[in-house]
């Protein structure tokens, strides 16, 4: 067994056992990003809670089908993988972003739930709110109401010491 091989059969564990932790990832194509572009992105997607890895078809042919997931066709030009670690989207509307800029890149592949995504339903996933805003969204549901109840409770308060007080003046 040649030192090559040794390579690329570690780097096929390692991207299927990345594959089975992220929360989610995306196979996208980035050709026609410079160095620096894809510089840029790594460090956006890093901050988001993610990362960015470029990996032969090849190898994530086999990574894939080692997990149990087939494309439906083969990969062509050059591929990235980028994997959500903490939220499941936040970092992969990082490189929406750059799509919609740079119009040089675009989704082939979404993997959710150890399920295969195409790239329309990619893009339907990343239309949800973000891990984040769900949770922020939900502290103002329950906030609101709370409110509601607190300021219902001094308004009927108010009003008794109000008609408390003119009682006692009337009576004065």
């Amino acid at each position: 067994m040649s030192i090559n091989k040794t390579n690329k059969i570690n780097q096929v564990e390692t991207v299927s056992q990345s594959l089975t932790s992220a929360k989610s990832a995306a196979l996208l194509q980035y050709q026609g990003l410079t160095a620096g572009d894809i510089s840029t992105l790594r460090d956006k997607i890093r901050a988001s809670g993610g990362r960015l890895e470029v990996v032969k078809n090849s190898l994530i042919t086999r990574a894939l089908a080692k997990i149990g997931i087939n494309l439906p066709t083969t990969l062509t030009g050059p591929t990235a993988i980028a994997f959500s670690d903490n939220d499941e989207i936040a970092p992969l509307k990082e490189i929406e972003t750059v799509n919609k800029s740079k119009e040089k890149t675009f989704f082939k592949y979404g993997i959710y739930g150890g399920k295969l995504l195409s790239a329309e339903d990619l893009t339907k996933f990343l239309s949800l709110p973000s891990k984040s805003a769900l949770i922020s969204q939900l502290l103002g549901g329950l906030k609101n109401p709370l409110q509601r109840m607190v300021y219902a409770m001094r308004y009927n308060q108010t009003q008794l010491v109000l008609t408390l007080k003119a009682v006692s003046e009337k009576n004065k």
